[in-house]
């Protein structure tokens, strides 16, 4: 692990960098990807330029626990073509996670990267463990902070379907309740006639 983790270092130039630390245990897979996207292109530094490598190094942490949203592990495919031909070969996230947990960050942080000669340069400083053990330990290491999540407002035809809804269960209730109170005034009467009935008879 150790070799392939530190490989390719020395054609990246660390002076200045930094080594951001990202623990993916719990964070779901397109949130986590978007910030380390942007950590690897140097959007959050003052000093960002598009023609210019200034991304630091991005060590993420626990891959195999990462998570996705709705039915991704089992609806999200990756398609691939050897070449030859009726040779389509695709392998569900689910599996993918069984066999490569690091594939899946990868590739999902390198399709938010743009295609330009920079690409390869900012893959090299990213560096995936499935685990929470890397070899990094003698560098000065950063703990990434992830964003608070920005709750989008409900849009208007949600939340008329949602009125629309309350309104019908309040209505049920409503319902439901003056009935009770008629059997229960039924009842009443019906006892009341009973014994009068009944003193009637004496």
């Amino acid at each position: 692990m150790d070799v392939k983790a530190l490989a390719g270092l020395r054609r990246i130039n660390l002076d200045g960098l930094r080594w951001r630390v990202f623990d993916a245990k719990g964070q779901v897979l397109g949130r986590l990807s978007s910030q380390i996207a942007t950590v690897l292109q140097g959007k959050d530094k003052p000093t960002y330029a598009p023609n210019r490598d200034d991304g630091d190094m991005c060590i993420i942490l626990n891959a195999k626990d990462i998570s996705v949203t709705g039915r991704k592990m089992t609806h999200k495919f990756y398609r691939w073509h050897t070449g030859y031909v009726g040779n389509l070969k695709e392998r569900s996230l689910k599996d993918q996670m069984e066999k490569d947990p690091t594939e899946v960050i990868r590739k999902a942080v390198l399709r938010m990267l743009p295609h330009n000669k920079l690409r390869d340069d900012r893959d090299r400083k990213l560096r995936i463990f499935s685990g929470s053990e890397h070899p990094f330990n003698d560098r000065l290491l950063e703990p990434f902070v992830m964003p608070p999540r920005n709750v989008r407002e409900m849009r208007p035809r949600a939340r008329r379907a949602l009125v629309r809804e309350q309104k019908k269960l309040e209505q049920g209730n409503t319902m439901v309740n003056t009935q009770r109170k008629k059997e229960g005034a039924d009842a009443s009467s019906g006892e009341v006639k009973s014994t009068d009935v009944g003193s009637s008879q004496v």
